[in-house]
């Protein structure tokens, strides 16, 4: 009995989805390695196995550098988004208690997956005039639902701050700031900063001082 071929199309179509997520994986690693700048597509062709001849089928995956930038960013905030959207739907109580089970989200997503939460939220993407097809369809939904939320806040009357746009990046800010001092490398040592305990007993101190901030807003 002869393969058909829409047997040989699926095994195709998953063989290329099998080489994308390597192309994705190779392409973060290089890019925190190396920055957006120092790494180059035909470096992420010789780390994924391409030799020379076969090279250029890279570019049927992603068509430029910044291509493959912003397809590791989408890649990588569909799980994020996905467990934010997840903790909106469950909760139950004020939005101000939201806001910090989302701060704890970031907060964990950081210790987890501290590569990703890197490429994500600290790394930029390689400067081009050229748009592509993936950057072209690509919107980042975290800062739009944290806004809704802080919006949210503020009609039902938990926040007396009414610039839902500056508090909304105000909140935003705190979020990423304390897994910034954690991250001791950005101050040119590997070294833990001293008086800051384990990470997680800096985030649940930071989560603390979050409840008593919104509290005057």
């Amino acid at each position: 009995m002869g393969i058909s071929s829409k047997q040989t199309r699926a095994r195709s179509k998953a063989a290329k989805e099998k080489q994308f997520l390597n192309i994705i994986d190779a392409g973060r690693k290089l890019f925190l390695n190396y920055g957006p700048e120092g790494m180059s597509m035909r470096m992420l062709a010789k780390e994924i196995g391409m030799g020379k001849k076969s090279a250029s089928s890279l570019y049927t995956y992603v068509k430029s550098k910044r291509e493959l930038w912003f397809a590791i960013i989408r890649h990588d905030f569909r799980d994020f988004e996905r467990r934010m959207v997840e903790i909106y739907q469950n909760h139950s109580g004020t939005t101000k208690k939201l806001l910090i089970k989302i701060a704890a989200l970031y907060f964990n997503f950081a210790e987890e997956d501290r590569q990703r939460y890197k490429m994500m939220f600290q790394t930029p993407a390689p400067i081009s005039k050229q748009v592509g097809p993936i950057e072209k369809e690509y919107e980042s939904r975290t800062v739009f639902m944290l806004k809704y939320m802080v919006t949210q806040a503020v009609k039902q009357g938990e926040f007396k701050e009414q610039d839902v746009g500056k508090l909304s990046y105000f909140l935003w800010g705190i979020l990423h700031g304390p897994i910034t001092v954690i991250d001791t490398e950005l101050f040119g040592t590997k070294q833990k900063l001293p008086d800051i305990g384990s990470e997680n007993e800096f985030y649940n101190f930071m989560l603390g001082y979050m409840e008593k901030i919104m509290d005057i807003l």
